[in-house]
């Protein structure tokens, strides 16, 4: 078969060019999220950190409609967050139909007047459509603005409130380790050296706000002035790291940093600032001659749960030891302990 000539060749060519930059131009942007909408009187807005509304509109009947979705496209985490402040006049009834784009409601909303203080939502004032695809809410001001999430809004005010308090530990310094990508400091408190280190650390999905609070309580327990406390502290070196991930804190999201990475699948790439900051002090503590003994990272899942290092890399099954004495002290608190794989 003879070639084409070369006079018909670079038409086609040109022309295949011109198809494939006219189809690249129209593949669609991933939707970014409204900030505000409003009726005539009252105003739905998410100008705060943590504030995530997705998109906003009104119906004809003054009802506000919000579709969430994610910061990225899926595969992605279903934890879809929302964070707003209603404002209008006191005694003002509100309608909120809340729909969910690739996933489902799953967050019951809490309530609050001042951004600290949040109770859930009345169950009178909540309705769930089928499958959970929707949520129907109905709020009644008490004053000119409130404020709905899906969890306690817990963010860089919240953080560096707790870290002071952790300062004021005799034990206790805080030292910046690092940056976020836009950034927000990644802060450290830590105790005296020791041979043996433990390291806590939590928030790298912004959303799991129970495992934030469930980290709290337990830092609390181990700095308590008790003798097993005393004891603990004496032996281990604690390292204590609240805030991984502030920037998706800040922004709403419900799992990635501001790169679009999930921060939980960067240990061992370290790709990202938040986890080089980390990685690199950590590899500090083990030229100094301290070795890591045990890392917490405190999450949310749906069921009470302790994902944990295989039972073989610890001669001492620790990880098994330690939850099987948990369940001998508390059982009436049933939870699941799943080893992960070689």
């Amino acid at each position: 078969m003879r070639a084409a000539p070369k006079s018909l060749c670079w038409p086609v060519l040109t022309w295949l060019l011109v198809i494939f930059v006219l189809l690249s131009g129209c593949a669609t942007p991933w939707p970014v999220p409204d900030t505000s909408c409003s009726t005539d009187s009252v105003l739905i807005d998410s100008h705060f950190e943590g504030g995530q509304l997705g998109a906003c509109s009104v119906s004809a009947d003054g009802k506000f409609e919000l579709a969430l979705f994610p910061e990225d496209e899926p595969p992605i985490n279903e934890s879809p967050w929302y964070a707003f402040r209603v404002s209008g006049q006191p005694g003002d009834t509100v309608n909120i139909r809340m729909t969910v784009e690739l996933a489902y409601a799953r967050y019951w909303p809490k309530i609050s007047s001042d951004r600290k203080n949040w109770v859930p939502l009345d169950e009178m004032n909540v309705r769930f459509g089928d499958q959970n695809g929707w949520m129907d809410i109905e709020i009644t001001l008490d004053q000119a603005s409130m404020w709905l999430a899906g969890q306690e809004l817990l963010t860089a005010a919240y953080y560096d409130a707790w870290l002071d308090e952790l300062g004021s530990h005799d034990e206790v310094t805080t030292r910046l380790l690092g940056q976020s990508v836009e950034g927000r400091p990644i802060v450290l408190a830590e105790t005296p050296d020791k041979p043996e280190l433990i390291l806590m650390m939590g928030r790298q999905h912004p959303p799991e706000v129970t495992g934030a609070i469930a980290m709290r309580m337990f830092v609390e327990t181990v700095f308590a002035d008790t003798e097993l406390a005393r004891q603990f502290r004496q032996r281990f070196k604690l390292a204590i790291v609240p805030l991984m991930n502030p920037d998706g804190v800040a922004a709403g999201h419900w799992r990635h940093n501001i790169n679009s990475v999930d921060l939980n699948r960067d240990w061992g790439p370290f790709t990202q600032p938040e986890s080089q900051s980390l990685i690199k002090w950590l590899e500090v503590q083990e030229a100094d001659g301290r070795e890591l003994r045990l890392m917490l990272d405190f999450h949310s899942t749906r069921d009470d749960l302790f994902y944990t290092q295989p039972i073989t890399v610890d001669p001492v099954d620790f990880a098994s030891l330690w939850l099987g004495a948990a369940a001998a002290r508390l059982p009436d608190f049933p939870f699941k302990h799943e080893a992960g794989p070689v």
